[in-house]
């Protein structure tokens, strides 16, 4: 079966008080235990759950970057990652309530799936610009889907299902990309969920696009359908999305 890891961070007094405009989170632990809950209801692995000040920058950082992420976050199949995000023209970039070693990562040091890393799934805001999706070009080291947010994702009573809903997708046999759009969406407030993945010479087809190829369309987490192999960095051609609103 899969292994997954999980980090959340609810409170950020002291991301405000080194000058982060971070507000304090709700909802945080409803999603990320709900997902967790789904998960291990289906006998998947749990390797790490960190919270609050034990959520590092470095876990993320790729270790050509100087970080440890050959010890967490690429050394799952699934990483959930729950806090405030935003985005420049460098790509994505997310907040910690701790400075270890920084107070933010950032997308231009992430390289993921030269070890183990499928699937990133980020409830953040912002963490994908819709205009300059290329940013995250380099992130894709044979990860298969980035799973983030193109606006806002909120936080409140009607979104706190969104991890078990994500769980119970994954576990059902939906395809990745689409547990993402649907477990994420909510009944009251517009959730903004976007995918991105990398495509191949014959799934890029010089334009011709064969989605029903693409890791957007037919990959599964491990053990409920099908799931597609690595694409190296090196067989990459072109960055392909999906967004939706709901």
């Amino acid at each position: 079966m899969a292994t997954f890891g999980i980090e959340a961070i609810r409170h950020f007094s002291h991301a405000r008080s080194a000058g982060y405009g971070a507000n304090d989170l709700t909802y945080t632990f409803n999603r990320s235990n709900g997902l967790r809950r789904k998960l291990r209801e289906a006998n998947h692995t749990q390797r790490f759950y960190w919270t609050e000040t034990n959520c590092f920058e470095t876990d993320f950082r790729d270790t050509s970057q100087g970080g440890h992420d050959n010890q967490w976050t690429d050394n799952v199949d699934l990483i959930w990652f729950e806090t405030h995000g935003n985005n420049t023209a460098n790509g994505p970039y997310m907040v910690f309530d701790t400075a270890q070693t920084n107070w933010v990562t950032q997308g231009s040091n992430w390289r993921y799936g030269n070890i183990q890393l499928e699937w990133f799934m980020a409830f953040s805001c912002k963490t994908v610009n819709k205009s300059n999706v290329g940013a995250l070009w380099n992130i894709f080291q044979g990860l298969h889907i980035y799973c983030g947010a193109y606006g806002n994702m909120y936080d409140g009573w009607t979104t706190e299902e969104c991890g078990e809903d994500v769980g119970d997708n994954l576990t059902d046999g939906d395809p990745v990309s689409e547990a993402w759009h649907d477990g994420v969406s909510d009944w009251w407030v517009d959730n903004h969920p976007i995918t991105v993945c990398p495509a191949n010479a014959y799934v890029y087809n010089n334009g011709n696009i064969r989605w029903s190829q693409s890791f957007l369309n037919r990959d599964h987490y491990w053990g409920h359908g099908t799931t597609l192999s690595d694409v190296s960095h090196a067989q990459m051609v072109r960055l392909l999305f999906r967004w939706s609103e709901g």
